[in-house]
């Protein structure tokens, strides 16, 4: 399967004249950021959601790279908000970003480079980067000994702390991959209803003389403690109904992430671990050929994790190979990190109906904008 990298793109001499001119924008140092840690308390789905401050001490000297799948600014802006509280030189832990080129516009690109200028010692465009299938993306992942983090352009929510806890797990060597407690996701939106951290909300009445299709719905409401509407079982498996093809199932666990993090409870989505390989490789299929262990929306790796790796299976279908059949071939598992939680915008069934019937985006974004405000002013001048 190709995908649409436009190396031509890549060639502009605007594109090149604007980079070229680009400076280095002075900043303000930072030291750790304020984590949130899961304390159990008498009742189980009610722990206390504690603040910490995390220096990050352990991993001065680890280097470590995100891997964004870029190409839609749209949703880009509201992760880079996230991208920079997480740099190293604002406090955070990333040495750099790549972003890897999929589909984009010349205003996709125009957009990434302005992102460049803003932050030149950590932002990194390929720009020997040339078409292909699936596999050029992740050859970029080519320091040796550096850990990587593997970045879907449509994250809308990255908890503080997440990332580094993910190297954390990935450098205790007992997984080879380590994936974020990802919110909509075709694996793990069961683990968090089968745990009761989604809680039953309904929609919003619709004002007196609507009716659906004239507005977004705002905030679902809440209803219950444990959510009991058998229209919102989701089945475990990678192409559930309920999750990868309603969008209403999307937004109800977006609704749910939302609705914790305003009441400071979203450590209830902490599970620990959840091994993705626990009962076995390519246990999930999709009736027409296709089996995947677990989507790799964000997750950890390390360069050396690829010595081996098939190349061509990357070209062909890169999220099999390594949800799956590396793995397999290994004779080792991938988990997803409780205390790392994040949240993937959609797949892309679910996108038009996200967008039309919810409020949700602009929601993220709003919480995002207060994150881009304080970025500029502790970081940025």
């Amino acid at each position: 399967m190709a995908i649409s990298v436009h190396a031509r793109l890549w060639r502009s001499p605007l594109l090149w004249a604007l980079l070229a001119s680009f400076q280095a924008e002075p900043r303000r140092g930072a030291s750790g950021i304020a984590v949130l840690r899961k304390v159990e308390s008498d009742d189980p789905l009610n722990p206390r959601c504690v603040s910490m401050d995390d220096p990050f001490e352990d991993l001065k000297d680890v280097r470590i790279y995100g891997l964004v799948y870029y190409g839609r600014r749209t949703y880009v802006d509201i992760l880079n908000a996230y991208l920079e509280r997480n740099l190293r030189v604002n406090g955070g832990i990333l040495d750099g970003v790549i972003f890897a080129m999929v589909k984009y516009t010349i205003e996709d690109m125009n957009y990434l480079v302005m992102l460049q200028r803003r932050n030149p010692q950590s932002y990194i465009i390929p720009w020997h980067m040339e078409g292909g299938a699936w596999d050029v993306i992740w050859r970029l992942a080519d320091e040796p000994g550096a850990y990587y983090i593997k970045i879907d352009d449509d994250v809308t929510y990255i908890a503080d702390g997440a990332i580094a806890e993910m190297i954390r797990e990935k450098r205790r060597g007992r997984f080879l991959f380590v994936s974020a407690n990802v919110v909509n996701h075709g694996i793990l939106s069961a683990v968090h209803q089968e745990s009761a951290a989604i809680p039953h909300l309904v929609k919003p009445a619709l004002p007196e003389g609507r009716d659906m299709m004239a507005q977004k719905l705002g905030p679902w409401e809440w209803k219950a403690p444990v959510m009991n509407d058998p229209k919102f079982r989701i089945e475990h498996t990678f192409y559930s109904d309920c999750v990868w093809r309603r969008w209403d199932c999307a937004a109800l666990v977006h609704e749910a992430l939302l609705w914790r993090l305003e009441n400071g409870s979203s450590c209830v989505f902490d599970f620990g671990l959840f091994d993705f390989h626990a009962h076995g490789y390519e246990t999930m299929h999709d009736g027409i050929g296709r089996s995947i262990d677990w989507n790799d929306n964000f997750f950890a790796f390390k360069h050396e994790d690829f010595d081996d790796i098939d190349w061509a299976g990357v070209a062909n279908d890169d999220e099999r190979e390594m949800s799956t059949l590396h793995p397999k071939r290994r004779g080792e598992h991938a988990v997803a990190l409780g205390r790392a939680i994040i949240a993937h915008w959609t797949f892309s069934v679910q996108e038009k109906g996200l967008l039309a019937n919810t409020t949700l985006l602009d929601r993220y974004r709003a919480r995002a904008e207060v994150l881009m405000q304080d970025n500029a002013e502790r970081f940025y001048d």
